[in-house]
């Protein structure tokens, strides 16, 4: 990190953390606000939206529900959404769920507040003026949507999964409610958390990290590294499933100043390609990318094995940073990540496009080992090899 260069930090609005922070709404939501809540077919069947609809009702607030948000949605999804939002009168938006649910709020909230085409602003247009207010409300603990200033949202037509950005999208208030992960499916907690654990290890190493940032990430590894185990074998644990929404958090207010590296740049092109979760997608890459990059920080990835839980006193720094990489590994490979595309049987098929798309992602930019094409390739065909330890 330069020590001479001028950055800027952005912070989210209110966080509100704990057990039963979910009742904490009615207090933040004025009684003449009429919000949409915007979540998956997932939340409702999990009785988590009962939860927040009883709230709601209880503070005598009115409300609309759009439950149709998809994994990675489209454009589509969003535009249905913002429909019923202006159909009913609605004055916020709540984001109830995993990273999609809150990043169709976010873009929904953008499509109600600006003029235009939603598509243009997934390519370059910058958003102006303010936006309806955002409220997030994780069920997941991994992307850290709730405290960014970014939304994905899925081109269908063009395969490819288009990022819109502006300090507007950040959250208004989000709230950390740890008994709303209890039932969390095992698959989807190891997902999620492998997520979170890529975010914090590329904004660590980013080219844009600072030291308000780098803390962050640090912290957010510690405690992923501490808790995601337990969390994926039992996710009702409040201490367990609390300290992971945290460590999610602190890696989305990490990498949404610092930014993002190799392993976005190709999991975003694989998601929309093959149709993987988000947080798959990034655990495939990680390790792979991690490799690639030792060479360009070897100090911060000795710090990330130490945060890790690796004893690297007695190592040289070098041997330090690669017990980074087995750290990753080895925890991934106790919570069920798989290594290849074969394991999941997938036939991988590189399109050039794919790596037209890598290329020009903003993630690349600000990874520290500067790739060129062919290093890219080669990064996308490595989960579809056999690899070993």
């Amino acid at each position: 990190m330069n020590p001479w260069r001028v950055y800027q930090h952005w912070n989210p609005g209110k966080l509100i953390f704990g057990p039963k922070s979910l009742n904490q709404l009615t207090i933040e939501t004025p009684s003449k606000d009429i919000p949409l809540i915007v979540t998956d077919k997932g939340v409702l069947k999990a009785g988590i939206l009962e939860k927040l609809i009883a709230v709601l009702k209880g503070g005598g607030i009115r409300y609309h529900v759009f439950d149709g948000i998809e994994p990675d949605p489209p454009f589509e999804i969003v535009e249905e959404a913002a429909s019923v939002y202006l159909d009913r009168g609605c004055t916020m938006v709540i984001g109830l769920g995993g990273g999609s649910s809150i990043d169709g709020a976010k873009a929904v909230s953008l499509k109600v507040s600006q003029k235009g085409d939603l598509r243009e602003y997934g390519i370059g247009r910058l958003i102006e003026g303010t936006l309806v207010p955002v409220y997030a409300i994780p069920t997941t603990a991994g992307t850290g949507s709730e405290v960014t200033g970014v939304a994905v949202i899925t081109d269908r037509e063009n395969k490819i999964k288009r990022v819109l950005r502006g300090t507007q999208l950040v959250p208004k208030i989000v709230i950390l409610d740890p008994e709303l992960l209890e039932s969390i499916p095992p698959k989807i907690a190891a997902e999620t958390g492998a997520d979170a654990l890529v975010h914090a290890v590329e904004s660590y190493v980013s080219l844009n990290s600072n030291v308000i940032t780098e803390s962050f990430a640090l912290s957010a590894i510690r405690l992923i590294a501490r808790y995601l185990r337990k969390m994926v074998a039992n996710p009702a644990d409040m201490e367990t499933s609390g300290q992971m929404l945290l460590g999610s958090c602190l890696a989305g207010l990490s990498f949404s100043n610092a930014g993002l590296g190799l392993v976005h740049s190709l999991a975003h092109p694989v998601g929309a390609y093959y149709h993987l979760s988000h947080g798959l997608s990034c655990a495939l890459y990680l390790p792979t990318v991690m490799e690639f990059n030792l060479i360009a920080c070897p100090e911060k990835f000795a710090l990330i094995a130490g945060a890790m839980g690796e004893d690297v006193r007695p190592l040289s720094i070098h041997r330090a940073a690669e017990l980074a990489l087995i750290a990753v590994r080895k925890l991934f490979s106790d919570i069920g990540i798989p290594r290849t595309f074969s394991e999941m049987g997938i036939s991988f098929e590189l399109h050039p496009h794919m790596v037209d798309n890598a290329l020009a992602a903003v993630p690349t930019t600000l990874n520290p080992r500067r790739a060129d094409r062919d290093q890219i390739s080669k990064l996308f065909l490595a989960p579809s090899q056999n690899l070993e330890d």
